[in-house]
């Protein structure tokens, strides 16, 4: 498990991408040489292709898919991407591959991470403010890669939040003003457009914008590709929306009863039109473990299991929302179907957060939140 710790990166995008490559090179050439052993990447390469072939064809691939998207939607991410390169001392080809992961490991065929994140309106928070709180379940193998990180980019706001220790872009956090987004994974038919990450047009939207209604309009009109997810969004003043979306269609799901519940299935009937139905099966090049399992059954237990210990819940403190982030079903039975996942072949929870966008705050673990401590991070003082 990778040691938490917030690291700082100030400068041009370039700057900050050379820092955060300068830091974590240990970990991505650590990553490197162990990503033949990824569940992934076996079940992509074919039997008769050599493994290192197959990665210098998947290296070159992924930079005539990405190259041009990232450049030219995202320059200023790319500048940073750059930097992570250099930093690290790897070529870009490497560099765009392991972007190219974000969307490589999500596809349904063995889509095998589940997170869950929860949002209260502050009428239904003890402290009378905004909360949103979020367990990152992904595979088991990519633990030591977690990172959490402040940037100050020459152009754009402050952000505070975590991600993977190779990617200029952000998966879960804020930004200066308070406005907070957590990225959940989902399922739909759809096929991209364009291939920049998702976690980039996050990144760049949490540096342009000061407010969720800001923030939804600068989502929903960004062209991106990777994934299809459902985007919790937070603001300062308290207003919380879901953003269901793939690279072409989106919609906004409001609060019920001053709460949003994202595991890693749509809601809104506008978007269950696109969504890989929900008795389909894990099938074809699923690890074995997998096939015959419905492929939204954990996201269905795991919201019917939040609904639960929420109903009817009032001036809910942290203490509670953290016995969510660690519950085990109604049987304490840990497993890969709980909100605290337990998975040793593939995939568990590897980081949980709480975040406070009136404080600009956020708490966050590595690892089970039923087995470590959160640890408070802010931004750094000027």
């Amino acid at each position: 498990m990778s040691n938490l710790a917030m690291h700082s990166f100030s400068g041009s995008h370039y700057e900050l991408g050379f820092k955060q490559g300068q830091a974590v090179r240990k970990l991505i050439h650590e990553g490197l040489e162990s990503i033949s052993d990824l569940e992934t990447i076996k079940l992509m390469k074919p039997r008769v292709l050599p493994t290192s072939l197959f990665l210098a064809l998947a290296k070159r691939k992924a930079a005539k898919l990405l190259r041009n998207d990232i450049f030219e939607l995202y320059p200023k991410q790319a500048q940073r991407l750059k930097g992570i390169a250099d930093g690290s001392k790897i070529d870009m080809n490497t560099a765009f591959f392991l972007q190219s992961m974000e969307f490589l490991i999500g596809k349904p065929s063995f889509a095998i991470q589940a997170c869950t994140s929860i949002g209260f309106y502050p009428k239904r928070t003890s402290s009378g403010e905004t909360v949103v709180a979020k367990n990152f379940d992904y595979l088991n193998s990519l633990a030591p890669y977690n990172l959490t990180c402040t940037s100050e980019p020459k152009e754009g706001y402050r952000t505070l939040g975590c991600t993977m220790a190779s990617m200029p872009g952000m998966l879960d956090g804020l930004n200066e003003h308070g406005l907070t987004v957590t990225y959940n994974l989902a399922f739909s038919t759809d096929e991209p457009r364009c291939y920049a990450p998702l976690s980039m047009t996050l990144q760049e939207m949490l540096e342009t914008c000061k407010n969720t209604e800001e923030a939804i309009k600068f989502v929903t009109q960004a062209k991106q590709g990777g994934h299809d997810a459902l985007l919790m969004i937070a603001d300062a003043d308290g207003n919380i929306k879901t953003v269901e979306i793939t690279s072409i269609h989106s919609e906004v799901r409001e609060p019920i009863e001053g709460q949003i519940i994202n595991t890693n299935h749509f809601h809104t009937k506008k978007m269950q039109q696109y969504e890989i139905p929900h008795d389909a099966v894990y099938s074809g090049k699923a690890p074995k473990e997998l096939l015959g399992f419905r492929i939204h059954e954990s996201s269905e237990k795991r919201l019917k299991r939040a609904q639960e210990l929420l109903k009817g819940k009032v001036n809910i403190n942290e203490n509670k929302l953290i016995s969510i982030l660690q519950d085990h079903g109604k049987d304490n039975e840990p497993s890969m179907l709980t909100i605290c996942r337990h998975d040793e072949l593939y995939a568990s929870t590897l980081r949980s957060m709480i975040f406070y966008p009136q404080k600009r705050t956020i708490k966050v673990l590595y690892g089970n939140p039923c087995q470590n401590k959160y640890k408070e991070f802010k931004f750094p003082q000027h």
